[in-house]
């Protein structure tokens, strides 16, 4: 990449400085463009937005509107990325960037926009419409959001959730019926039915749980009707190193506002198929029988059939296909394909 005078200013989600583990999917994807920024040579500013790096939720907003005000003379192209929130902090955004005639760009994490948008009442709407039009360029998880936004602002593109290419090297496995699920654990991700399916199957399956628990039912006591095991909340660093000990990634997600689960792009660098949903964004990512399994979401009979599938499949074709998949995901090129559309190289 060639070198530049531009000077960004990106505005999103950074780790959880008091509880690292609860990293959500945002904040790795703005974590990686700042790495990325790092060691490119990108001039760049950063505001956080992680309202837990605060004190409070309005100091959170003072601190921000604070440090876009100081940033905002030497910046060459203000960028917002968010999954929520966004609503509040893209007004301020927009409107002291174009009073100092600074362009700008929202990157939109997730799936849910298009139902947010469409679900609104009038005055919400018209409100969206407006953050919406008036970012100079939209970035959008999912091409159906992409061709959904582009009807509100022609300059809407495709910034998928991307990872890193792994320095660890896929394990060579024997398929062992080893199943492993590492997202938040709630009941919209699936849980319950990962924990249902495992009481049919035999013993001779590993069944494991990782994850922050955010639902109070989810106790050691809860878990204990199961064979299912839950392990532990991970570190971002120990997601990889963990999930590669496993054949098979389980995500039965039916979460409202679910993109493209950073998870499975993870399982794909590793050369690991999944089993997930027919959700919209699910589907864009993965193929049926090549490199998962689909099933329709709330179905404990077709996730143990999907999983019990596995034991005649072609294990080794369907993990070369996932992680030949990987490269639509690879940080590096989409990345550059982010920063060419804003014109930063």
């Amino acid at each position: 990449m060639k070198q530049n005078t531009k000077h960004l200013l990106l505005i999103g989600p950074m780790t959880n400085i008091q509880e690292p583990s609860k990293t959500g999917g945002a904040v790795v994807l703005f974590e990686n463009l700042l790495q990325y920024c790092k060691e490119h040579g990108i001039s760049f500013n950063v505001i956080d937005t992680n309202k837990f790096n605060y004190f409070n939720r309005f100091t959170a907003y003072i601190s921000i509107f604070i440090q876009l005000l100081r940033y905002l003379p030497s910046t060459s192209h203000v960028s917002f990325h968010s999954s929520r929130n966004y609503i509040i902090l893209s007004i301020p955004i927009l409107l002291f960037s174009k009073i100092l005639n600074k362009p700008t760009s929202l990157r939109k994490f997730g799936g849910e926009a298009a139902n947010v948008y469409n679900d609104a009442g009038f005055f919400k709407k018209a409100l969206l419409k407006f953050i919406f039009s008036n970012f100079d360029t939209l970035f959008m998880e999912m091409k159906f959001l992409v061709s959904f936004f582009k009807e509100i602002n022609p300059n809407t593109y495709w910034f998928p959730n991307v990872r890193k290419r792994p320095e660890l090297k896929p394990i060579e496995k024997n398929y062992s019926k080893r199943f492993v699920f590492i997202s938040h654990v709630k009941h919209a991700k699936g849980v319950d039915e990962i924990l249902e399916a495992s009481n049919r199957l035999g013993e001779e399956y590993t069944i494991d749980i990782y994850g922050p628990i955010v639902e109070e039912k989810y106790t050691p006591e809860y878990f204990q009707q199961f064979r299912a095991a839950y392990q532990q909340s991970l570190p971002s660093q120990q997601v990889l190193p963990t999930l590669n000990r496993y054949d098979v990634l389980l995500l039965p997600t039916f979460y409202k506002g679910e993109g493209y689960p950073g998870i499975i792009i993870e399982a794909f660098s590793l050369g690991i198929p999944v089993i997930a949903t027919t959700l919209q964004g699910i589907q864009e990512i993965t193929e049926n029988y090549k490199t998962g399994i689909l099933i329709e979401p709330q179905n404990v009979d077709q996730l143990v059939s999907a999983m019990e599938y596995f034991a005649t499949a072609d294990y080794d074709l369907m993990s070369k296909t996932a992680l030949a998949k990987f490269n639509d995901f690879d940080t590096d090129i989409q990345t550059v394909n982010f920063l060419k559309q804003i014109e930063v190289c």
